[in-house]
């Protein structure tokens, strides 16, 4: 009987000998797989706030930098490169510094005027909207227009005017304020560095960063729209009534500079200096590059320089 007592009783220790290791395996092994998954989804470019996740790619070296060729030495604050194919920066400075953007806003507010804005929604030039920088009206008072062309004059001429005019008529349709449409679109992009105060980008009390812009401009290529437009040189639009017409010219000035440039938009307030989105394409790489520029003097040569230093500079193959 005792021998029966002691082998029962071996048995029972063997077995939650066995149960213990079990869950301490598993427990390390849940904690590794969420450790794993952590460094997967952590990237220099994006983080865990942004609303969509890129899949998860083999890692690449490419491009190779030379750094024997020496970068430009520029007068801007902050400004990143981006490597479309292989979804890096690849030279930065201070990327993540907040400050003002000008009308590099617009985009922001583009994003949720098609959000909110069916493309023939009527719009009235307002006396809010009306030569709202007071450095001259783009239109008439009381003109009307259609909300796809004001988007456009919003997008290749930079026109505040049109801002404004776009975001009052978000505001009067969700009765809701726009700037708190902004900021929490931006919260739901993943720009964590990023606080709007107006649809134009005048107040330079209003901040973002270069990395968070770069997240800006990739969530923005769903909107077709806002594609079409800020790879304008010019533009044409006329009123609702088609009694007045207005003819509009990129304020872009890289167009047949830059041989591969398929978009921009330019940004300058005296708080802001010049800022600027380029995107170019890369023919022989099979690739296109995002230069953003903030805080700059010569944002037009400052851009042209970074780009002619990365075609020099780095090897896609």
């Amino acid at each position: 009987m005792m021998r029966l007592k002691i082998s029962i009783l071996t048995i029972l220790v063997g077995a939650l000998s066995v149960l213990s290791f079990y869950f301490v395996y598993s427990e390390q092994k849940v904690k590794a797989d969420i450790a794993l998954a952590e460094l997967f989804l952590t990237d220099q470019d994006f983080n865990s706030q942004r609303a969509f996740l890129l899949p998860i790619s083999e890692p690449t070296y490419f491009p190779i930098r030379d750094t024997s060729i020496t970068p430009p030495e520029l007068s801007a604050k902050s400004f990143l490169i981006y490597d479309a194919i292989n979804n890096k920066i690849i030279f930065s400075k201070d990327p993540g510094r907040e400050l003002p953007v000008a009308s590099l806003t617009k985009l922001l507010t583009a994003v949720i005027g098609l959000d909110n804005l069916d493309p023939r929604h009527v719009i009235t030039i307002t006396r809010e909207s009306f030569n709202a920088d007071g450095e001259g009206a783009d239109f008439r008072l009381q003109e009307k227009f259609y909300f796809k062309d004001l988007l456009g004059a919003m997008l290749v001429k930079s026109s505040n005017d049109a801002a404004i005019a776009i975001a009052g008529a978000v505001e009067q349709k969700t009765g809701q304020e726009f700037a708190d449409l902004m900021n929490q679109k931006a919260f739901q992009i993943g720009m964590s560095h990023s606080r709007f105060l107006d649809p134009a980008g005048l107040n330079d009390e209003g901040y973002s960063s270069a990395r968070d812009l770069l997240r800006l401009v990739q969530y923005a290529k769903r909107y077709q729209d806002i594609q079409k437009f800020i790879g304008l040189r010019s533009l044409e639009i006329t009123s609702v009534d088609g009694k007045f017409g207005h003819s509009f010219a990129s304020t872009n000035k890289l167009w047949g500079i830059l041989s591969g440039l398929t978009s921009g938009k330019t940004g300058y307030t005296d708080g802001a200096l010049g800022c600027m989105i380029t995107e170019e394409n890369l023919f022989e790489q099979n690739s296109s590059l995002i230069i953003i520029i903030l805080g700059s003097t010569d944002r037009f040569g400052e851009i042209k320089q970074l780009s002619d230093w990365s075609k020099l500079a780095f090897r896609w193959r």
